[in-house]
């Protein structure tokens, strides 16, 4: 027999926590299989394979820890990793106005959760730290043909303000 939870139920079960350096391993596997998941059909394997490395290995992720402007959050289900999210002090980009910006640089989920509000849950919560870090402008890069993600932050009042260019 199946059985299966509401996404009321889902959410009742959502922990988010701030990482720490002990975290770096996990956030460094969430990285790799989320960005995966969310990309592999838009890029070609090795390019990807390049990016994944270069980005998310377990010493840039270790770095990335130790600067103070960074914080991350971890979205646990149940007790299971599921998401993660970046935030970056002071991270602007042409477009972007407002006093004190923050970047909410990655915030991903594994895709068995996409859908459940689990993402919902933790863009409010990052929201709120942004908030609790005196932070008045909270912005973000979406690739454009990321049509998924770009409804997503348009539904939760993210409208664009301009371009940047992704490596």
């Amino acid at each position: 027999m199946d059985a299966f939870d509401t996404d009321q139920e889902i959410t009742e079960k959502i922990e988010i926590a701030k990482a720490g350096r002990s975290d770096a391993k996990l956030l460094s596997a969430l990285a790799i299989v989320t960005f995966y998941e969310a990309y592999f059909e838009q890029d070609s394997p090795s390019d990807l394979a390049n990016y994944l490395h270069e980005s998310f290995s377990i010493d840039q992720i270790e770095a990335e820890l130790a600067d103070a402007k960074n914080a991350f959050f971890i979205a646990y289900c149940d007790g299971k990793a599921v998401g993660y999210a970046k935030l970056i002090d002071g991270s602007t980009a042409d477009g972007v106005t407002g006093e004190r910006p923050i970047e909410l640089k990655r915030i991903y989920l594994v895709e068995r959760v996409w859908g459940t509000g689990i993402g919902e849950r933790l863009l409010t919560f990052c929201e709120a730290a942004a908030r609790d870090r005196g932070h008045e402008t909270i912005w973000l890069g979406v690739w454009q043909e990321n049509r998924r993600g770009q409804n997503f932050y348009r539904k939760h009042g993210f409208r664009k303000v301009g371009t940047i260019t992704f490596p």
